[in-house]
């Protein structure tokens, strides 16, 4: 991906990871107030979650933070392991999710109520997570020394293939787009 940047692609990526949360956030409250929703969107968030969003946190983990993490053990005051941290945290939620959306497939009781508080959980994390990285780790990253920056670029060369990864993001795109258009 000649020219773009490694916190380019990765904005990219928080783009439809965000627009995803705003489905999640409504699903959330919908289940929450008694609104029956159909399954399969339960379904469709957590694999949304699980395929891209866990690759996304993969390429920040072996690219990023590793990256970050040779200029120092924090920057602004935050430590790049409490981003793995709540990498790690947002995994377990959405384990927790989906759990929840199979039990509510099958009718169990509160089912819908679990989904959603995880799912409002899920969301808070994100959110606050891709802020701190867009607000404080990106413009760190972009302050690497250009021999930096160019080792992280190759990093994230190695471990992904542009093409596929530019087809996963405009699938998934459309993905929360479809869920957002019926449920926003």
């Amino acid at each position: 991906m000649a020219n773009v940047s490694t916190t380019e692609i990765l904005c990219t990526e928080h783009r439809a990871i965000l627009r995803m949360l705003d489905v999640t956030h409504e699903l959330a409250h919908l289940l929450e107030v008694g609104v029956e929703v159909p399954p399969d969107m339960l379904d469709s968030v957590s694999e949304f979650m699980r395929v891209f969003g866990n690759e996304h946190l993969k390429k920040e983990e072996e690219t990023l933070f590793p990256a970050l993490s040779k200029g120092g053990p924090t920057l602004k005051g935050v430590a790049v392991d409490t981003l793995q941290r709540e990498h790690d945290r947002v995994r377990t939620l959405l384990e927790k999710m989906s759990d929840a959306a199979a039990a509510y497939r099958e009718r169990k009781p509160k089912a819908d109520r679990k989904w959603g508080r995880f799912a409002t959980e899920y969301t808070s994390v994100m959110r606050r997570h891709i802020e701190k990285e867009q607000g404080i780790f990106f413009p760190a990253a972009e302050q690497l020394s250009a021999d930096e920056k160019q080792s992280l670029e190759n990093t994230l060369r190695e471990k992904t293939d542009h093409a596929t990864a530019r087809e996963r993001t405009k699938h998934f795109s459309q993905m929360a787009d479809a869920l957002a258009a019926q449920v926003l």
